[in-house]
């Protein structure tokens, strides 16, 4: 008799390992993609905030900058991109920040929805 092949016990037993592991590479592409996006809008959220405070900062801002330190100020992402300070294509709909005066220190946060 010839003995030559895989039994049908040794077939199936591949086939079900070769699926384990494509649908854990499956799950961990799935998360790769979601953690990007997470990153991408923190790093936006950064960037728009550091606009804001330096926006406050520039030399024909003076009081604007005392305002907002003494009360508190809210400014727009669109007063932003108009100011050349941020790209439009960094956020599609218009955002804003608060910038606050905690235990004499300037803070900029972005507003969440």
């Amino acid at each position: 008799m010839n003995n030559k092949g895989f039994t049908l016990i040794e077939v199936l037993c591949t086939i079900t390992i070769m699926g384990i592991i494509a649908t854990i590479a499956c799950l961990n592409f799935v998360n790769i993609f979601d953690n990007k996006e997470k990153i991408t809008n923190t790093s936006k959220e950064s960037i728009i905030t550091t606009a804001a405070c330096t926006y406050i900062e520039l030399e024909e801002n003076k009081d604007l900058k005392n305002t907002c330190l003494e009360r508190g100020c809210k400014i727009s992402s669109n007063t932003l991109i108009s100011e050349g300070l941020i790209d439009s294509n960094i956020t599609n709909k218009e955002v804003f920040i608060t910038i606050k005066n905690v235990n004499n220190t300037k803070q900029c946060y972005l507003e969440k929805e």
